[in-house]
């Protein structure tokens, strides 16, 4: 690798929802709304083609949810897995798709570098999480745990506006 494909990929400008979501963690008070408890994948061939089944076991609050889901792909898998785990406590999260995703990776070897970028909409607003990892699969979770993060903490952070100030609920 050329050293300005490397120092494109090190310095690729973090998107804000990522950058948003990592200063609430470092803020020593922030509670996340859901921690992934467990996560498997079984990436298997069954009746002739390929299948991929995810499990996903959350907690939200004191309460453990456990979803599970087959998809084209590992992260759709796991994508679909956590979105029916997460819709019984978010219901807000319906309309959320991720729209584009894409994959950068930096190195030669199957243990390069990757960066998994994937850009959310609900259909009102936009907003891109980025994750980089040794691991493809890892990345792409990362940034689609990311995604659904951020909106869950957007919502939140809106309620908690209205409340305090209710003549923001007209807007």
């Amino acid at each position: 690798m050329d050293a300005e494909s490397k120092s494109m990929f090190y310095e690729a400008e973090t998107p804000q929802a990522s950058r948003e979501l990592d200063e609430l963690r470092r803020s020593g008070n922030y509670v996340p709304p859901f921690v992934v408890v467990r996560r498997r994948v079984i990436d298997d061939f069954y009746e002739g083609k390929m299948t991929i089944d995810a499990t996903v076991v959350l907690r939200v609050g004191n309460v453990e949810e456990t979803e599970a889901a087959r998809g084209v792909g590992v992260v759709h898998a796991l994508d679909l897995a956590l979105r029916k785990a997460l819709l019984k406590y978010f219901p807000f999260l319906e309309p959320v798709r991720v729209i584009e995703t894409y994959m950068h990776v930096s190195g030669e070897s199957t243990e390069a570098e990757v960066m998994s970028i994937k850009k959310f909409s609900d259909g009102q607003s936009a907003w891109t999480t980025l994750a980089k990892s040794a691991n493809t699969a890892e990345a792409g979770w990362q940034s689609l745990v990311d995604g659904y993060e951020w909106r869950i903490s957007h919502e939140s952070s809106k309620q908690r506006r209205v409340t305090v100030n209710p003549r923001l609920s007209r807007r």
